[in-house]
């Protein structure tokens, strides 16, 4: 990578680097899968709570949170596993985005989508241990409070042998806070390792506690900078989406008379799938500001022929793609920008540069290339 400076000014290369179809469609194809995984989940989870789909569509849209009800047992089983699901497949879809980008920053143009999710699911099995280690590291401090607790329940000694133990408990405490932070900062670091190391799951654990120690100031700035540039690539790409759609129906809709209600259906649908957040969006921005996120400040179901209908319904499910792209974007930038502040890390608290190390996939790719001795020529035997 050209002009790399190893600190936070690499990391405003971000939005550029992440702007690419590749790395913008992976992350835009993970969150529609871990938010339709969500979806299932949490409307299965309330209709086993005796709560009706439709009352839930038109009270919460597709931002449902099932954990803000009061469920059942079963119903709390079902939320928590399509949570855990769509975590994981989160987790794949950031390791993904972070091989394409840390791939682009070493200057392999031609890396595929397609080889970006091979690595991302081969890594699949090191995510999951990556945090069966963390259980396996804050496991004995749980077990060690419970066992401490029914000892202080015997009269006389318990108090005595918990008092004694009072500054074993301090240490015991500031070290279950630091890997609870490691823990915090696998997830936001463990895709990237697994991409830029190759780390498998003890590895990439070790990494994240490494990382928290040596370089927790960094950490902050560096973090801080990257959310802020993910929330402003979203809205970037968000205002660059809307700008389009008002040139269009500015353009054209005089021309074509039957799309305009048509685009207000389908806008109407894009204002029930937000739920509550839409009449937050209002209180925050009033009547008026609402024409920031749509067109008018508030639109009503028309009554279509049924041809019209299904094209309201397909203009949605367009408007939702664009939606998830500008995500996507903002997902991009995100791991983009981790993928850079991890070379940084590495450089500084190891010496390596990441961009220059062997790599897996290149060494591959460069063993199925065969010099001809006797032609003298490349041949591919792949």
């Amino acid at each position: 990578m050209e002009n790399y400076y190893f600190n936070f000014k690499d990391l405003f290369k971000a939005p550029r680097a992440a702007i690419g179809p590749q790395r913008i469609g992976i992350a835009a194809m993970g969150l529609l899968l871990a938010h339709a995984v969500w979806l299932v989940f949490s409307y299965l989870a309330l209709l086993l709570n005796g709560t009706a789909p439709a009352d839930v569509w038109y009270s919460h849209g597709l931002l449902i949170n099932p954990f803000l009800f009061s469920l059942s047992l079963p119903a709390k089983i079902v939320s928590g596993t399509g949570a855990a699901a769509a975590v994981f497949m989160l987790l794949i879809t950031n390791t993904a985005v972070s091989r394409a980008s840390y791939m682009l920053l070493r200057g392999s143009l031609f890396y595929t989508w397609k080889k970006a999710f091979r690595f991302a699911f081969g890594k699949s099995r090191s995510i999951a241990a990556n945090y069966i280690v963390f259980m396996f590291m804050i496991s004995p401090f749980i077990i060690g409070g419970i066992a401490l607790s029914v000892l202080g329940r015997i009269p006389w000694f318990g108090e005595i042998v918990n008092a004694m133990a009072a500054l074993i408990y301090i240490f015991a405490g500031l070290a279950l806070v630091f890997l609870t932070l490691s823990v915090f900062i696998s997830f936001v670091y463990g895709p990237v390792i697994f991409s830029c190391a190759e780390e498998d799951g003890f590895g990439s654990s070790v990494q994240s506690l490494y990382l928290t120690w040596g370089q927790p100031w960094r950490l902050v700035l560096y973090g801080t900078i990257t959310v802020f540039m993910s929330i402003t690539a979203v809205l970037f790409f968000a205002f660059v989406l809307k700008a389009g759609l008002i040139i269009y129906s500015n353009l054209f809709m005089p021309l074509m008379h039957s799309m305009a209600p048509i685009l207000n259906n389908a806008l109407y649908f894009i204002q029930c799938s937000l739920g509550e957040f839409d009449a937050v969006i209002r209180s925050i921005l009033g009547g008026s500001g609402a024409r920031i996120l749509y067109l008018k400040q508030l639109y009503i179901l028309q009554d279509l022929p049924l041809s019209a209908q299904i094209s309201s319904w397909i203009v949605y499910l367009s408007f939702l793609l664009a939606g998830y792209m500008a995500a996507g974007y903002g997902l991009a930038v995100f791991n983009t920008s981790l993928v850079i502040s991890f070379i940084n890390f590495s450089k500084r608290l190891t010496g390596t540069d990441l961009l220059k190390r062997d790599d897996t996939e290149i060494d591959e790719e460069e063993s199925d290339i065969k010099i001809d001795p006797k032609e003298g020529d490349i041949k591919y035997l792949g």
